[in-house]
């Protein structure tokens, strides 16, 4: 039978011939880590190390480019002088890395204190007697930096079928470092925005309790009682709004929020402003763990607002001894349930929601469908609202 080895392209049976035992070994395992990481530093270290046992080295170095200055960046160095030259550089088109990267070439030397590209030391107590350099190119074909192995051990030297090796470890290093560089950049435009939306919220939130301190200064001084009902109501929906985009703020932009904390404390601020009214009435809120988008909180929190608003107004006699309001919260798979039940006289007739004469409960109605939810009503020993909304 033929052996199948010519079928075998000459670069790669060059590279199986060089990568035997262990060398094989380290090769295919930092391939593999550095394709599972999205972080540079990860990527460099495993690398560098890599590079100092597979190709012999006592160093090793990763130099990252500055694509606005040109400079190479030392990044993680391995050897007795990695402390020494990590963070170091070195200028635009300089250096065996600088002729690495413009002619996006491997360049070997064996003498490299002779070299007519050497440009140097980087650290006093370390002397290149050789070294292998090769570009890092990745799928775009361009250059994002260089590696290279400085001082094969036992005094040996490098040669051409070192390059191969070399190379294959080089394409998968640029390639991850590359990905990883793409994904830091979307990162912090990500968070480049949450501060803006963030500062926005904090701006809405501020011009919010702004208006409705303005209005609330102003309620004292009307008269008429329709009129203060009416001003009373909208402060409540300002503060309502007000109090979610704080949470916004307190939260970094999660875009979720925690409806229990809100269910909460948007209650009590309801309830603050009513007791005046009716010390008599006592709130309670049982709340399991939900989160919701944003979004879909501030429709819970205006419905809830014209429904407790309501309730207050029309739910009890004056002064009914036991009056109770009572909220619960639930989360049931991708549902949230939030019901809404008093102890009062109850309904004397179903309320019509789409009734426009009734401001409020033309609010829910409006709320409800943009939230796509259902509200069962019932009327047994005082009144239920029961709302249903799904929860991507």
């Amino acid at each position: 039978m033929k052996s199948d080895t010519k079928k075998i392209p000459k670069q790669k049976r060059e590279l199986l011939n060089q990568l035997k035992g262990d060398n094989l070994g380290i090769l295919l395992e930092t391939i593999e880590v550095i394709n599972s990481t999205n972080h540079v530093k990860s990527i460099v270290d495993e690398s560098m190390e890599a590079t100092r046992l597979v190709m012999k080295s006592e160093a090793s170095s990763l130099m990252l480019l500055d694509s606005d200055t040109g400079e190479l960046y030392v990044s993680l160095p391995t050897g007795p002088a990695k402390e020494d030259i990590k963070g170091k550089s070195i200028p635009k088109n300089r250096g065996i890395a600088g002729w690495v990267v413009e002619n996006k070439k491997p360049y070997i030397t064996n003498d490299a204190q002779s070299s007519e590209h050497f440009w140097g030391e980087l650290a006093d107590q370390f002397t290149t007697r050789n070294l292998i350099c090769v570009p890092l190119i990745d799928r775009s074909n361009k250059v994002v930096g260089v590696i290279q192995a400085l001082n094969r051990r036992k005094g040996e030297d490098f040669t051409p079928h070192d390059i191969p090796v070399f190379q294959a470890l080089a394409s998968h290093i640029a390639v991850a470092i590359s990905r990883a560089q793409k994904i830091d950049h979307i990162e912090k435009r990500i968070s480049e925005k949450d501060a803006m939306i963030t500062e926005i919220h904090h701006r809405i939130k501020n011009n919010l309790q702004t208006v409705s301190a303005l209005i609330e200064k102003e309620l004292p001084a009307i008269e008429e009682e329709k009129a203060k009902e009416v001003m009373r109501s909208l402060y409540l929906r300002i503060r309502s709004m007000s109090r979610l985009h704080d949470l916004l703020c307190r939260k970094s932009l999660s875009d979720k929020v925690d409806m229990d904390v809100y269910l909460v404390e948007l209650t009590n601020r309801l309830d603050e402003m009513m007791n005046k009214l009716h010390p008599e009435i006592q709130v309670k809120v049982n709340a399991g763990k939900v989160q919701i988008p944003s979004d879909k909180a501030l429709l819970c929190g205006l419905i809830l607002n014209e429904l407790l608003l309501n309730i207050y107004k029309h739910a009890f006699v004056d002064q009914q001894e036991g009056a109770e309001i009572v909220i619960d919260l639930e989360q049931l798979d991708d549902e949230v349930v939030i019901r809404l039940a008093d102890n009062g006289i109850g309904f004397s007739e179903m309320p019509d929601f789409n009734k426009k004469s009734s401001f409020g409960l033309w609010i829910v109605d409006v709320m409800l469908k943009k939230l796509k939810a259902t509200m069962d009503l019932k009327s047994e020993g005082g009144s239920e609202f029961s709302i249903r909304f799904k929860v991507e």
